[in-house]
């Protein structure tokens, strides 16, 4: 007899055709919900020269933006359960935008804690976003979770990718607050398109969950220590990287910018990939191998003599590789989940990487200030070199006829 919180496996097999409308309007959420953090790094400079800060500060504000974005992970998962997945997006995405116009106070007052205010209450509503997205999305493709879950990312990525070179010429031509009230705005009206366009695609009795019960699943532990260290060189990386190549590479700010586009369009088949080869390879065999590839980046980056030769290999290389883990280790995560616990847990998930990996934005932002850009990029490397250990320790996924796959 099936547990009555679980559909029937004919019900599971139709779940993971259907919602495929829902599963592009994910994607431009997941875009639009990254795209609010991704606005600072092309114009870094510009705002921390207008607001008279440093680099330390800089990246001290976006630490505590990360720590708040990874902390209200925690209550996304357990919204997502209480009002459903569809009305947590929606209010999710329209509160994120709408503190926006702030920027334009902290920008003709010269207000570093206007900016630190609003940054900080965009990244509160932004949040919740990840923990319902990618347990509504493992609930309801249950045949093929990491594609589905490679395709929301190719999604998000894509619209991602156009993010820092828009922003970059928004705050050139116009100042940068006004990059952040474009992408403001766009999600507030994603907002209402998207609770009008998307429906639940299944009703399931979640189970009342507790941080410590999610803590108690096996091979979790190993899921949650990994994603610490990749948050710790994944948030620097995207906050510093144009940064270092205008600072220690001489290109020119532009270019910078539209080199992390490049960056993250490599990311777009990454997602894509990584997803596919985790449905037939593992998803643990994918993860090691994209750690692997974020490690040979980073070390070509910073030693490989002729510089732009160890740009473009750091583009492409980490691009793709970074991109790929991630549906490949999101889906593991849920496998190893039982099916009602899947929201509080995933909030725990992105809570390790966005929360707890948030702080080597303020170290990074410290030793750049101290001993230059180099040395912080070291460190993010080091970080790298530790995830590739630890994804060795991975559990294999958990094939349970639990709505796992």
């Amino acid at each position: 007899m099936e547990k009555p919180n679980q559909p029937s496996e004919s019900e599971e097999m139709q779940e993971s055709l259907k919602p495929n409308r829902s599963l592009a309007l994910l994607g431009a959420a997941h875009s639009l919900n990254h795209s609010l953090f991704v606005i600072t790094p092309p114009l870094l400079s510009m705002i921390a020269v207008n607001l008279g800060v440093t680099n330390f500060e800089m990246g001290s504000a976006s630490t505590i933006a990360s720590v708040i974005y990874g902390t209200g992970a925690l209550l996304g998962g357990p919204l997502g359960d209480r009002i459903g997945e569809v009305k947590a997006i929606a209010l999710c995405l329209a509160l994120s935008g709408l503190p926006a116009p702030l920027m334009l106070i902290a920008g003709f007052t010269n207000g570093f804690y206007v900016y630190v205010a609003t940054l900080a209450l965009m990244a509160g509503f932004a949040s919740l976003y990840h923990p319902i997205s990618n347990a509504f999305i493992s609930k309801a493709f249950k045949v093929k979770t990491p594609e589905a879950m490679g395709i929301h990312g190719v999604g998000g990525t894509l619209g991602v990718v156009l993010t820092p070179i828009a922003a970059g010429l928004i705050g050139t031509y116009f100042g940068w607050p006004w990059a952040f009230i474009f992408f403001g705005t766009l999600s507030v009206l994603l907002a209402s398109i998207f609770a009008k366009k998307v429906i639940r695609t299944e009703k399931v009795k979640h189970e009342k969950t507790t941080i410590l019960d999610a803590f108690r699943i096996r091979g979790l532990w190993t899921v949650l220590i990994l994603n610490v260290a990749i948050g710790l060189f994944m948030k620097s990386v995207e906050l510093f990287f144009p940064t270092y190549l205008k600072d220690n590479r001489g290109i020119d700010p532009l270019w910078a910018s539209v080199a992390y586009t490049l960056l993250l369009a490599c990311g777009v088949p990454g997602q894509w990939f990584g997803g596919k080869t985790a449905n037939t390879a593992g998803s643990k065999k994918v993860v090691i191998a994209t750690m692997a590839g974020v490690c040979v980046a980073l070390v070509s980056l910073l030693l490989v003599p002729i510089h732009i030769v160890g740009i473009i290999v750091f583009i492409v290389l980490y691009g793709f590789s970074f991109y790929a883990h991630q549906p490949a280790l999101n889906a593991l995560a849920g496998s190893l989940t039982p099916y009602g616990q899947r929201g509080a847990v995933f909030g725990i998930y992105f809570f390790t990487s966005f929360g707890v990996g948030s702080v080597s934005q303020m170290i990074s932002g410290y030793l750049a200030d101290v001993y230059g850009l180099d040395t912080a990029f070291y460190m993010l490397t080091a970080f790298a070199i530790v995830a590739l250990v630890l994804s060795f320790l991975l559990p294999r996924e958990s094939k349970k006829k639990n709505g796992a796959y």
